[in-house]
């Protein structure tokens, strides 16, 4: 269940980036941006590679502490 948590925390995460990085498009884009962009294999790796490390870090503070 804790992994559920990290997913769901890290898309959060990168979707407030995605919608409020760059202050020229600020108000323009939307959900239905970031879904479509979602739909990107390359996005979709990297967003994998985002939740592996996020999981690995846990894991290994949950180890020390």
């Amino acid at each position: 269940m804790n992994i559920v948590y990290t997913i769901l925390l890290v898309v959060t995460f990168d979707a407030y980036l995605f919608l409020n990085q760059q202050k020229k498009y600020r108000g323009y884009l939307t959900l239905k941006h970031y879904a479509e962009t979602l739909k990107m294999p390359i996005y979709q790796k990297v967003l994998m590679f985002k939740i592996m490390i996020v999981v690995f870090l846990s894991v290994l503070v949950n180890s020390f502490f």
